[in-house]
């Protein structure tokens, strides 16, 4: 962008618009929140939350102001600096430590696979011993269209028929653990792409505080049983996000537009596996605009539109030629966009059968989105202003209030049940433990992500932390308009711990300033 003046305008005014309609959430989470999950959590419960996530803050904020400060305090009693080269090897032993209690946890929690997830295991572990997927065919004979339906999950297929065909040959069979033990590293590769991101902005030591977040996010652990699109998109997502960090920092010019390239080709595979990340593209686009001179916009945009554009390109091209899908099924049985619009303007925003059974009564796709438009304006108009935005509202607390990601409710069918269920499960004995523990930490991100934000109403300038609000902001907005569920913001949590940091910083910050002033008055009178 050309002026400089105009990019900090716009700037502010995100930051603004953001802290406003954030900060009215997090009010709502403090004020109503928990009410509408239907599990009897009174307000002394959500009390319990609040303290735990003040106290949490008081905890982490003095470690974090430890460690900020160990440098310093070190060099008076002439201890020898930490290198660069410990930090990483800390890094990766620590996240090694990490894969172990992932891995553990996902053994313990493991469970049948349920909903979706039966219809992905069936045709991928189908694939794995026939080769081919002619089994999406006969099933469409017989009244079974899941995938014909939902297109989106192909490529969690694809990735799970590909490790499962690949066991087959080998073993001769397909252990249970195995799509376990795939997304236990794709969390685990997740975490340090996290904390290596954060490095690379906020330096070792803030990398250290970002890696003990995480350690401490239980979502890290208990999503592990549950391989769905939201855990393993996530790794594309935060690892789009490093090469693009990566690339601005680069001043090899070869170098810097081959990353840019690759993360479009990132953002492309997560988009695959969770269509909401193509927002990652348009928050990066309006970034360079803001950013850069005309020039750079157009030679990053170039650079990372070629790297989406062309690996959709392949994958369209692979996907046509398997012929798995027939057009005439996908403009029978495929739902239009307008499906999940529709149904984000119902109750709390989430999947519901009746508005599935009204979509699939419609014979074409052309028929199933006139009939959705339809139904989009009916709703709005018995909304009514107010109405809607009391809808809007309920939704967005619901959404960002769960700590706990809906998990719960996803691996009730357990295989083993111990201890560990006893907290996970709603009904659980030990399970409030685990709700206030959770949803006190998500409360704390929360809090932490608007002081980020407020620190960028205050300073306008177009950073790196720009492009991670604006990813936040970009999925806050689409979940308000879209089909929601917590579970939907899962792969999005780990720009969720680097805006936090930030947050944090700023407060820290802000606390110093009086202490500096007193200190210089103090010293002055002596």
């Amino acid at each position: 962008m050309n002026s400089n003046k105009l990019s900090s305008i716009l700037n502010r005014i995100f930051h603004i618009l953001f802290f406003i309609l954030f900060g009215i959430v997090y009010v709502g989470i403090l004020c109503t929140g928990y009410e509408n999950n239907k599990l009897g959590y009174s307000s002394t419960e959500r009390t319990c939350v609040i303290v735990f996530s003040f106290v949490l803050l008081l905890v982490l904020g003095s470690v974090y102001i430890r460690l900020l400060t160990y440098n310093n305090q070190s060099k008076l009693r002439s201890k020898p600096k930490i290198s660069d080269k410990q930090v990483v090897i800390f890094i990766f032993a620590s996240v090694g430590v990490l894969l172990v209690l992932q891995l553990l946890t996902g053994y313990f929690l493991q469970m049948n696979p349920v909903t979706d997830m039966q219809y992905i295991e069936r045709y991928s572990r189908d694939f794995a011993s026939t080769g081919n997927f002619d089994l999406i065919q006969k099933d469409c004979g017989e009244g079974s269209v899941y995938l014909i339906r939902y297109p989106n999950n192909f490529a969690l297929v694809f990735l799970l028929s590909a490790v499962y065909r690949l066991c087959t040959l080998v073993f001769g069979y397909v252990p249970s653990l195995v799509p376990v033990i795939i997304n236990a590293f794709a969390i685990n590769i997740s975490v340090l792409l996290t904390v290596f991101t954060a490095r690379k902005i906020f330096g070792n030591r803030r990398a250290v505080f970002v890696l003990l977040l995480c350690f401490l996010f239980a979502p890290f652990y208990t999503y592990v049983p549950y391989y769905y699109t939201d855990s393993l998109s996530m790794p594309f997502c935060i690892g789009a996000i490093y090469l693009f960090v990566l690339a601005v920092g680069s001043e090899k010019k070869i170098q810097k537009y081959v990353l840019f390239a690759v993360s479009g080709i990132l953002v492309f595979l997560g988009y695959k596996l969770k269509g909401s990340l193509i927002i990652l593209l348009a928050a990066v686009l309006i970034y360079v605009f803001l950013k850069m001179n005309i020039k750079q916009v157009l030679c990053i945009a170039l650079a990372v539109i070629a790297g989406f554009g062309s690996i959709g390109a392949i994958y369209t091209v692979a996907f046509n030629s398997m012929g798995i899908v027939t057009e005439e099924q996908s403009d029978r049985y495929e739902y239009p966009y307008t499906h999940w619009i529709m149904m984000g303007l119902k109750g709390l925003g989430h999947y519901n059968l009746k508005d599935s059974n009204y979509t699939d009564s419609f014979k074409s796709k052309a028929e199933k989105q006139d009939a959705n438009i339809k139904e989009i304006k009916n709703r709005i108009e018995k909304f009514g202003p107010d109405g809607l935005t009391e809808h809007i509202f309920n939704k967005a607390v619901w959404t960002w209030e769960d700590g706990t990601y809906y998990i719960s409710h996803h691996i009730e069918d357990c295989k083993r049940e111990n201890i560990l269920h006893s907290f996970v499960l709603t009904k659980g004995e030990n399970h409030l433990y685990f709700f206030v523990y959770s949803n006190g930490f998500q409360l704390l991100l929360i809090f932490l992500m608007l002081m980020s934000i407020l620190k960028g109403c205050k300073d306008p300038y177009v950073n790196i932390l720009t492009l991670f609000k604006g990813i936040i902001f970009a999925a806050f907005i689409f979940f308000l308009i879209w089909e929601t569920r917590s579970r939907y913001l899962y792969n999005f949590t780990p720009l969720f711990m680097l805006v936090a940091v930030d947050g944090l910083d700023f407060i820290v910050s802000a606390m110093k300033r009086p202490v500096k002033t007193i200190s210089a008055k103090r010293r002055k009178q002596a």
